[in-house]
């Protein structure tokens, strides 16, 4: 599955990703958060990792993005 995932958003702290995941997983759609025990332990290695990414089915990718701008969110880094 993991060759299946693509990233959906980007987030600057643990807890920003965690709380979108909680809202991705409400609306039934699976996410991760590849890096979670990592920045868990060392949260200012994000920038390093290149943020804290949030990562979702290929097929529910367009779904999440809706989801994720309707809940008035800013746009995530990889958005323009």
């Amino acid at each position: 599955m993991e060759d299946d995932l693509v990233q959906v958003w980007n987030c600057a702290w643990l807890h920003e990703a965690e709380f979108l995941v909680s809202v991705l997983d409400s609306a039934d759609i699976p996410s991760q958060i590849p890096d979670r025990y990592t920045l868990g332990a060392q949260p200012f290695y994000a920038p390093l990792l290149g943020g804290v990414r949030i990562l979702v089915r290929r097929e529910d990718l367009e779904r999440a993005r809706e989801l994720l701008a309707s809940a008035a969110l800013p746009p995530g880094p990889d958005e323009e």
